[in-house]
């Protein structure tokens, strides 16, 4: 049912393309900017991080634009108490800049590829009774290309429906209380399918 629902909405975008008219609403020139986040589906329109983070696209010139999504992140799990405390605290990081490129557009959709590099860093330190227990790293490191339509339903706000695959390498370390570094892990992941489909919300600003 997902993929027959995403199917049908790639084919209204690109109907909307061959037919609709009249004046246009496109965001597609020099000096254009947008906020971007990420749409939870078309059963629940909530709104949601842009790869992890906040997203901008600025058009360096017509039909041309560079986006980024740049995530931060922290959190803290605490169990137990006195000595017996048990405390994780994680800090991440995600970078995913990208180039884009317009390939059509009419008055009010605009279909693009591009491309994108991905950085990732995460640490988690663990303490126990307040006492230094180890910690864990990791990096991650990726390459990927993504095509979507764009419609604007009006000219500071367009609904996005993209398609992505990509490549990606991770490694890990583990530190002991004692400080001795063990390396983890290293996995190498190629993401394809209908799952890499996302939904996308822009506001644009100027």
């Amino acid at each position: 049912m997902k993929r027959l629902v995403t199917l049908a909405a790639i084919a209204l975008l690109a109907c909307s393309v061959s037919f609709a008219q009249g004046e246009s609403t496109v965001r597609r020139t020099a000096g254009s900017n947008a906020l971007l986040f990420t749409l939870n589906g078309l059963a629940d329109l909530s709104g949601g991080d842009f790869m992890g983070g906040m997203g901008f696209n600025h058009f360096l010139s017509n039909d041309v634009a560079l986006r980024a999504g740049v995530g931060f992140g922290m959190a803290s799990l605490t169990s137990g108490t006195g000595t017996a405390e048990d405390k994780a605290s994680t800090t991440t990081i995600n970078v995913a800049p990208g180039i884009r490129f317009n390939l059509a557009n009419n008055s009010n959709v605009a279909m693009y590829v591009g491309g994108q590099v991905m950085f990732g860093m995460s640490s988690t330190s663990n303490t126990l009774g307040g006492a230094n227990d180890g910690s864990t790293s990791s990096t991650s490191i990726g390459v990927g290309a993504f095509a979507g339509a764009e419609w604007f339903p009006w000219n500071n706000v367009s609904l996005g429906l993209e398609y992505g695959l990509g490549l990606t390498t991770s490694s890990s370390s583990d530190k002991d209380a004692a400080g001795v570094e063990t390396a983890g892990p290293t996995f190498t992941s190629i993401d394809l399918g209908i799952t890499n489909v996302q939904f996308t919300l822009a506001l644009y600003f100027n």
